[in-house]
Order: structure tokens, then C-alpha cells, then sequence
């Protein structure tokens, strides 16, 4: 089992190497040059012992100080180009570390931006920003690392153990052993950790998600008095992190002190036989045995090399895991092979659901539980639809097929006739403006914000959009005017100003369809009224999707779609749905009682 588990992680450490290296394409130059300047390093390292042997025997031993000056000399000259080669070695290293983790930065960025909906949902942010960053330093850290040090290991196993059997055979065994308990020992390693940093990353995405809710739900914890249970919440994640953490660790902490003590076997080994061949003149100088030992400590450099950055490989194996995780992951919502060729100013905006049916897919992306069923509907050019019901019961899910932010499981949509899984995902989505529930704003001026769709838009152009969002009247009261700066996530603003902002941006790009999920439930009924006449005025000829949960959101819509369980149960005016519907009396009786407090006709 251990040997199927190692075969099956080796295979797959090659692998994600394979694909990083990938990342250098067109600059594979540099590593052959780096692989150049290691074989002078491992040369000058090798010639060093071999030279110290020379001059032992045949300088220092036959007192020559005219030959023990020239060998000097050489040893010194070997010494100066190898640490020359190292240092253009580390500015490769440094130089490919940079390079690989800004290339891998902006490919898993630029992946995430063609995801789906359905895809973000599996990964979650907090997910994400640790693979952006954590996981990307590790492998950068790595890279460092192999070039650097990595490329010497093997020239350096090899020259030795050649050198070793040309001027001491007797006392190759030595080298033998140590080889063998060192190579057992990096496997049973590799074995042990290679999970053990899996789980870690892992852990870290936990802490990174409780970290994160709890610093953006600040104020709602403190409103609560929920400080002690995040704190408690926290804890048990750091504390989780803390031993998937201590296992790689651990192991990291008694390889080294083991890999220094079997080499010091080793020296001390080489010294007693070595001496003992000396002693008994059965062919071993002082000079050889010397250069011997200082062999048996190169012969430790590559794999000390190797346990000091294997834990980094394996680390950033686990990390490359996950990075590959993004950018192999294919977008649910993709775009069509031959999509419809069609003028954005010629739509008229017709959307018909067709028999709809859709399921959100589980961690396998297969669909799982439908959450609406067998849903046929037409919204005429121009006509404003509310979508009223209970929290759940799909409405958010159904207006989100239309830009399809998802796609259907069964049945189809489709704008003046055309399927909208045929339409360019551009070419939809400028057709189509959202005004999602939750109000994300970027930092910025106000104006950026609101152009934020369309930002070759006039000033003119803008101005309309903010003033039918009823944004105006609040940007009066800030001295920049739409120069104002908005804070990270609009924390600078009220939450119906921030639903406000986002209308306006959605308002701005001019669309055919324009979709607002619940995107006024925190404004007051007054305000919510401006807004929904100033949009009839401004988008006469857009067909509007209006998501609500209170009926006064919805009340003045062409037809009124109320919700149940992810079915249509009624479609009518409001008086219609008065008269007809028991689910929409009860709504209106909960909401309003006998009349409409905000003084608007109801009719």
C-alpha cells in the first residue's frame, strides 16, 4: 500500500512540475544556463577535496612550498569561479521564483474571471484569496530553492562517488550505506508529509473563511453580543490549523538532526577504516583519507540539499494541487460554438420561459434537487413583471437564467425568440443589467461606480441614471459631489444608498432587460416609489424583472408572478391576484392589512 501511495504521489508531483515548467516557455534558455553554471559549481566543489589530497600528500608531506603554493592557488581559483557561478545561479533563481508566481497570480485571476456562477459557489472566496496568495508564495518559494540549490544535488551524488572509486574503492561501501539509509529515509518522509501539507492548506482555508465572515460581520457581532462564540468559532479553527501543522513540522524537525547524525557516522566511519588502511601502509595516504572524508561530506550536501528543499517541494506540490484545481475547472455557463448574430439596438427584449426547469449542482458539478419546475412564462417588450413569494421559493434563481449567470437543466429561454445559450455571453449580457440583492460596490469615485458598466458614458448620461436611482439627492449633501470616494464594499454609505448606487450603475448601461432582485428592500416605501416611476419614465421600452419580497415593490407591475415552492402559483395584476388568489391575500393581509400605508393607488 505505501509503495502504491508513493508511486501514485510521485506520478503526480511529476506532473504538476511538468505543468509548471510549462510556465517558461520561451525562456528555457535560462535553465540551461543555470544548468551550466551548477556543473561549474558542482566542478569547482568536486576539485577542491581531489586538490587538498595533492596538496597534502604531495606538498605539505614532501615539505614542497613551491608546490603547495601552486595548488593553493588552484584550490583558491576553483573557489572564486564556483562562488561566482553561485551567485548568477541565485539571480536565476530569484529571477524564475518572481516570474512563476506572477504568471501563476494572473492566470488562476484571469481564470476565475470566466467562471461561472455555479463554479464560484464550489470555490469560495476565502478559498480563492489563499490560492492567490499562500499557495502561490509556496511555489514560488520552491522554485527558489530547486534552481538555486536542486541542480547541483545529482552532479554533485555522481562526481563524488565516481572521484570516491577511483581514489579510495576500498572505502566506497561507506558511501554505499549512507545512500541507501538516507534515500530510505527521504521516502518514508516524502510519504508522511506530502498529505500532512495537503491538510494543512486545507485548514488554512478554514481559518482564512472564519477570519473573513467574522471581520466583514464586525458590527452585527458586536450588535449581538456574539463576541465570546466567534472568538470560541475561531479558536477551534486555528486550533485545527495548528495540529495539520504540527505533523509536517514535526517531521521536518527530526529529518534534519537525523540526515547530520548519519553523515557524521559517515565521517567518523571513513576516518577509523580510512586510518586504519594508513596506519597498516596498505595503500591509503593521510592526503586521501583527508580528501575522503571532505567526499563523504559533499556526498551529504546534495541529499541535505535534497531534506532542505524537499519539504518545500512537497509543500508546493500540494499548492500546485489546488492552483491546477482552478484553472482546470470549466466554466458551467460556456459560450456558444456558433453564437447568434445579433444587433443589440434591433432587441426588442421579448423574454419567454419555456417549460423551465433548474437544479444547483453539488461538489461534483452533477445537478442535484430541482429548485423550479415546469415554468412557462412570457414577458411582452416593455412590460414590467414582479416575481413576489416566499423567501426560497426561486425567484431569485429563475431571473438569474436569464443573463444566464446559470444554465437551465431542462427546458429553455429565449429574447425574441432567440436561445439565449445561442447568444455571445457579451452580447447577452449587454442586453441584460442586473441589480443583484446583495449591493457590491468597488472603492472609487461615485462616478466610476455608476459607470462602472459603461464607463465611455457622458456626464450627462450618468447624471440621468443616478438621478432615476434617486442618487442625487444624497450626492448633493458631499462636498466632492461624484467625485466622492466610496469605500471598500460602499462601507461609506447607508444601505439603501448603497442599493441606490447599484441601481444606478445597472440603470446606466441603458439595457433591453433590466432585472432588480429585491434591490430596494433597504429603502423606504417613499423613496422605493421614486425610484420604481422614475425607471417606468427613464426604461419605457426596457422589460423589466422586478424580484420582491413586500407587494408594494411590486404593485404598479404590468403582471404580478407569485411564487411557490419553485412553481408558478398565479400570474395576474395585483387586482386580479386580489380577487383570485388565497396565497396573495394572505400576502397582502400580512403586509398591508386593509389599505396601502404608503398612500399609493393599489389599483
Amino acid at each position: 500500500m505505501v509503495s502504491d501511495d508513493l508511486t501514485g504521489a510521485g506520478i503526480m508531483t511529476i506532473s504538476n512540475f511538468r505543468r509548471l515548467y510549462e510556465v517558461f516557455h520561451g525562456y528555457e534558455r535560462w535553465f540551461l544556463f543555470s544548468i551550466l553554471l551548477n556543473i561549474v559549481v558542482a566542478g569547482g566543489t568536486l576539485a577542491i577535496p581531489a586538490l587538498s589530497a595533492d596538496l597534502i600528500n604531495n606538498g605539505i608531506m614532501k615539505n614542497n612550498f613551491s608546490y603547495s603554493l601552486d595548488v593553493g592557488i588552484l584550490m583558491l581559483l576553483a573557489a572564486v569561479i564556483a562562488g561566482a557561478c553561485q551567485i548568477g545561479n541565485a539571480a536565476i533563481a530569484v529571477w524564475a521564483s518572481e516570474y512563476s508566481a506572477h504568471t501563476l497570480r494572473t492566470r488562476e485571476f484571469e481564470k476565475i474571471q470566466t467562471l461561472s456562477f455555479g463554479n464560484i459557489d464550489r470555490f469560495r472566496s476565502s478559498d480563492l484569496l489563499v490560492r492567490l496568495t499562500t499557495d502561490v508564495q509556496n511555489i514560488k518559494v520552491a522554485i527558489q530553492q530547486s534552481v538555486m540549490n536542486l541542480m547541483q544535488a545529482p552532479l554533485l551524488l555522481i562526481g563524488t562517488v565516481l572521484i570516491m572509486a577511483a581514489m579510495a574503492p576500498a572505502l566506497v561501501w561507506i558511501m554505499v550505506v549512507l545512500l541507501v539509509l538516507l534515500t530510505v529515509l527521504l521516502v518514508v518522509y516524502f510519504v508522511i508529509v506530502e498529505p500532512a501539507f495537503s491538510r494543512k492548506q486545507a485548514e488554512i482555508d478554514s481559518v482564512n473563511k472564519a477570519l473573513r465572515e467574522t471581520l466583514t460581520g464586525i458590527r452585527v457581532v458586536k450588535a449581538f453580543v456574539r463576541q465570546e462564540y466567534e472568538i470560541t468559532k475561531f479558536g477551534q479553527a486555528a486550533e485545527r490549523l495548528k495540529h495539520a501543522a504540527v505533523r509536517p513540522q514535526m517531521v521536518m524537525s527530526y529529518l534534519m538532526p537525523t540526515v547530520f547524525a548519519i553523515a557524521i557516522l559517515g565521517f567518523g566511519a571513513v576516518y577509523y577504516f580510512g586510518g586504519m588502511q594508513v596506519l597498516e601502509g596498505t595503500g591509503l595516504m593521510i592526503g586521501d583519507v583527508t580528501s575522503a572524508a571532505q567526499y563523504i561530506l559533499i556526498l551529504m550536501m546534495p541529499l541535505l540539499i535534497i531534506a532542505i528543499v524537499l519539504p518545500f517541494i512537497t509543500q508546493a506540490n500540494a499548492s500546485l494541487k489546488r492552483i491546477f484545481e482552478v484553472l482546470d475547472a470549466v466554466p458551467e455557463v460556456s459560450e456558444p460554438e456558433n453564437p447568434a448574430v445579433i444587433s443589440i439596438d434591433q432587441v426588442k427584449g421579448r423574454v419567454e420561459f419555456e417549460n423551465v426547469t433548474f437544479a444547483y449542482r453539488n461538489a461534483d458539478g452533477e445537478p442535484e434537487g430541482e429548485v423550479l419546475t415546469g415554468i412557462n412564462l412570457v414577458a411582452k417588450p416593455g412590460e414590467t413583471i414582479g416575481f413576489l413569494g416566499a423567501t426560497g421559493c426561486g425567484k431569485s434563481s429563475l431571473v438569474s437564467l436569464i443573463p444566464r449567470f446559470y444554465d437551465v437543466t431542462g427546458g429553455r429561454i429565449t429574447i425574441d425568440g432567440v436561445d439565449v445559450r445561442s447568444i455571445s455571453l457579451e452580447t447577452l449580457r449587454s442586453m441584460v443589467s442586473v441589480c443583484l440583492q446583495e449591493s457590491v460596490l468597488f472603492s472609487g469615485a461615485i462616478s466610476e461606480t455608476i459607470r462602472f458598466g459603461k464607463p465611455s458614458m457622458t456626464d450627462d448620461e450618468m447624471f440621468v441614471a443616478a438621478r432615476s436611482a434617486d442618487v442625487d439627492g444624497f450626492v448633493q449633501n458631499i462636498p466632492e459631489l461624484y467625485d466622492g470616494k466610496v469605500a471598500r464594499r460602499g462601507s461609506n454609505f447607508s444601505g439603501g444608498q448603497r442599493q441606490r448606487l447599484s441601481i444606478a450603475r445597472a440603470l446606466a448601461q441603458k439595457p433591453k432587460i433590466l432585472i432588480l432582485d429585491d434591490s430596494t428592500s433597504a429603502c423606504d416605501v417613499a423613496t422605493e416609489a421614486r425610484i420604481q416611476d422614475a425607471i417606468t419614465d427613464m426604461m419605457a421600452g426596457t422589460t423589466k424583472f422586478i424580484v420582491a419580497q413586500r407587494i408594494s415593490s411590486v404593485i404598479t407591475a404590468d403582471r404580478i408572478v407569485l411564487m411557490n415552492q419553485g412553481t408558478i402559483e398565479a400570474t395576474g395584476t395585483h387586482a386580479e391576484l386580489l380577487s383570485s388568489s388565497p396565497l396573495y391575500q394572505e400576502i397582502y393581509e400580512s403586509q398591508l392589512g386593509s389599505g396601502l400605508q404608503s398612500g399609493r393607488n393599489a389599483s
